[in-house]
């Protein structure tokens, strides 16, 4: 009896890992296409094709290739979401912060660049990629208002409100990183410093010594 419990769990584990291989496989495959595709050129069977499987083993776990789009951007996101968290949460100067947090999110989006330019390009027509995409930066603005909010309560907030502040740094970041680094136009370090000399300069009382 221990052993036939054991086997059929083994067994799960082993079917849960395929699932897992073969998702991974598709996320990785749009991807890669993303760097050299438009959306509108991307079909289902030249991803399963590029993911080395069938086109039914695609419906398996996607319904349509947006919905591979919103999973693989989801898991750039969680990245990004990581790096952000270095100001969140990190301790130490705020400048210091702020930078090292753009900076490895910045990195992380010229990584991924042609995946997350998928998904700003689709997002401006299909509602279901804008609906995700809006709450993928939504996320940050509230961390970021969150944040602000602590800024301020330790006396080193400049005169602004947490929220609309933050709404409007985030979306900038989210602009500035689609237009120059989604599309290779400009170094990293460049985008970071345009973006960090603002967010200091919105966000500290004293930004030339926060």
């Amino acid at each position: 009896m221990v052993t036939t419990m054991a086997t059929a769990a083994a067994s799960r584990t082993e079917r849960r890992q395929r699932r897992e291989d073969v998702r991974a496989k598709l996320i990785e495959a749009i991807g890669e296409l993303a760097e050299e595709s438009a959306f509108r050129d991307l079909t289902v069977d030249a991803i399963a094709r590029h993911a080395g499987l069938s086109r039914s083993a695609f419906y398996f776990y996607f319904r349509d290739k947006h919905d591979l789009l919103i999973a693989a951007a989801a898991e750039v996101a969680d990245d990004l979401y990581v790096e952000a968290d270095r100001w969140w949460h990190g301790q130490g100067e705020p400048g210091a912060l702020v930078r090292e947090a753009l900076t490895g999110v910045a990195f992380v989006y010229a990584r991924h660049g042609g995946l997350l330019g998928l998904a700003v390009e689709v997002s401006a027509y299909d509602p279901d990629v804008r609906a995700f995409w809006r709450s993928l930066v939504e996320r940050f603005v509230d961390a970021t208002a969150e944040h602000l909010e602590h800024e301020r309560d330790g006396g080193r907030l400049a005169a602004v409100v947490p929220r609309p502040t933050a709404e409007a740094l985030v979306w900038m970041a989210e602009r500035c990183l689609w237009l120059f680094l989604a599309r290779g136009e400009r170094p990293v370090d460049e985008v970071v410093d345009q973006l960090a000399s603002v967010w200091m300069a919105a966000i500290y009382a004293d930004p030339a010594g926060a």
